[in-house]
């Protein structure tokens, strides 16, 4: 893979681990939220996890059907949380409820969609493989 589509599949990654990790579970957390140190510090430890996970795993295509599923999931995943988190935002900024569309809906569809999208191409690389051998 191209080394800057990496780079830009690594940083949607970040990013959406980041803000899910650092609004979702805090939420509840009513203690938590007292200092901004504490969710910060968690979604970024949480953001490079992910980053770290996905630089890797573009970087060499795996021939596991698990590794190619959970990539495609954090890909897609990550990709439709940012648009569905981000997006509201941007058009529709009056909305305090904007930002919810991609925690509650357009994130957890993307990452299925990109489980089921990461198990399609890792079927049709193992049928390209046997018919060229």
């Amino acid at each position: 893979m191209k080394t800057i589509i990496r780079i830009l599949i690594t940083f949607i990654a970040f990013a959406a681990s980041f803000f899910f990790i650092y609004w979702v579970p805090f939420a509840f957390i009513p203690a938590a939220r007292e200092t901004e140190v504490i969710p910060a510090l968690v979604g970024i430890a949480a953001g490079i996890f992910v980053s770290i996970y996905t630089w890797k795993r573009t970087g060499s295509i795996s021939n596991s059907l698990a590794g190619s599923i959970l990539t495609g999931g954090i890909i897609v995943g990550s990709i439709c949380f940012i648009g569905g988190f981000i997006g509201p935002i941007i058009f529709y900024p009056e909305s305090n409820l904007g930002p919810l569309l991609g925690i509650f809906i357009t994130g957890p569809i993307g990452f299925v969609a990109g489980l089921i999208g990461g198990g399609l191409f890792w079927i049709i690389k193992e049928k390209k493989a046997k018919r060229l051998s």
